[in-house]
């Protein structure tokens, strides 16, 4: 599959969709509702007056899934696998976070499992790039 047939007939991208949605809809409810947005995080926020910093990752959130979006628009796939590689970072720090931080640690398997589904979708999006370019290479 070349990069130009990557889209709506390519379970990579819909895979990457999913990530796509959940960042945008974690952005959004983080400005909407921040404190039930950072309790299913996972920590909870002790003084409401702190809301700020729940707006802080919910704008990360928000960047993310914007970002994949356009990325996805213009079926950037090769950038996919570079961001959703290098971003596998961010929901392990998460989940060292809640682990050492939060006293119900439970919600940290949801940023492990998140760190898993990104390695696997980046691995399948590498698969998928270096096919393209031995078929292109053959051609």
């Amino acid at each position: 599959m070349s990069k130009s047939d990557w889209g709506l007939k390519s379970a990579t991208f819909w895979l990457v969709g999913v990530v796509t949605l959940l960042m945008l809809y974690l952005g959004v409810r983080g400005f909407i509702q921040p404190e039930a947005a950072i309790r299913d995080f996972g920590i909870p926020l002790n003084d409401t007056a702190d809301k700020y910093l729940v707006h802080i990752k919910a704008d990360r959130d928000l960047f993310i899934g914007i970002f994949l979006l356009v990325l996805m628009v213009l079926r950037m796939r090769k950038a996919l696998l570079v961001v959703m590689l290098t971003s596998i970072l961010m929901p392990i720090v998460d989940a060292i976070l809640v682990l050492t931080n939060a006293e119900d640690q439970t919600p940290s398997w949801i940023h492990i499992v998140t760190a898993i589904y990104g390695l696997v979708v980046g691995w399948m999006l590498y698969r998928e790039e270096r096919q393209s370019k031995t078929r292109s290479v053959s051609s």
